[in-house]
């Protein structure tokens, strides 16, 4: 999620107990997620995608109540009707549009909420158990018919976050201003750029000063976890970001479908 111009924001999991429980790592409900025997090969497996949305970040009262859900459509479009508290259940429009834009395909689905917290990346998101892990945030303020697809990410973090800590600094010291995708997914949101989902176009957004917000660190360090793991042989494949803008006219159901139809069309390149 992006603040109102020129910033932007965040979300994800982690391994630990307080945290499992509200990774569904499994898929939409209604659909089992297919057994897997250990003794086939790897290409036989289900794709294992995570789709992470953010919780909201202004006005939320004292102490901040970090895991509202209320005002943010990236979190909404997983969870449904409004939260106070962390999720249980992943039951918003999105989740049931990502198993009808996937059809066929073997996809094992996974969904999780994250507080709008700086470092909120590397401490909750399982990026080694999944080969695909889509980041979702608010970002597109003077639109609602595109989404925006981040090409690359701008390192710095800045700004003041849900908690009220302040940060402005690097988000990898001594690496370039600028951190360009892997291949792979550079590949693939150059071929999603100026195409259109549903309702709504998706746009390629190069890496740029004025956003270096939570987004803008998420994605960062999903891409270093990327390199990380094509450096060690891991299971992720790809990352990405992709920045949307509020439902028009209360439309939840047709910002899902846009925005599933993307999803899919990086995660299952």
């Amino acid at each position: 999620m992006m603040p109102p111009p020129p910033s932007c924001s965040v979300f994800v999991m982690h391994r630990a107990a307080l945290f499992s429980a509200l990774l569904v790592g499994a898929c939409a409900p209604g659909a089992d997620a297919p057994s897997v025997d250990p003794a086939s090969s790897p290409s036989q497996d289900p794709l294992r995608v995570l789709v992470t949305g953010f919780n909201d970040w202004t006005q939320l009262g004292e102490p901040p109540n970090l895991w509202r859900c209320r005002d943010n459509p990236s979190c909404r479009l997983l969870v449904g009707d409004a939260l106070e508290q962390p999720p249980t259940d992943f039951e918003g429009p999105l989740v049931a549009a990502l198993q009808r834009a996937a059809g066929e395909r073997s996809v094992q689905w996974s969904f999780a909420t994250m507080p709008v917290t700086w470092g909120v990346a590397t401490e909750r998101t399982p990026y080694a158990e999944h080969d695909v892990v889509v980041h979702i945030g608010l970002g597109v303020y003077d639109r609602d018919d595109e989404v925006f697809v981040e090409a690359g990410a701008f390192n710095l973090r800045k700004g003041t976050d849900a908690a009220g800590t302040v940060v402005e600094a690097p988000i990898l010291p001594g690496e370039p201003e600028v951190l360009e995708a892997p291949p792979r997914v550079a590949a693939a949101v150059a071929a999603v750029d100026g195409r259109a989902f549903g309702a709504m176009r998706a746009r390629a957004m190069p890496a740029r000063v004025e956003n270096t917000y939570l987004c803008n660190e998420t994605h960062t360090l999903a891409l270093d976890a990327v390199a990380a793991s094509e450096a060690d042989g891991g299971r992720l494949e790809a990352a990405y970001f992709v920045h949307i803008p509020q439902p028009k006219d209360g439309d939840w159901a047709t910002l899902a479908e846009s925005v599933a139809g993307v999803v899919v069309a990086l995660a299952l390149r």
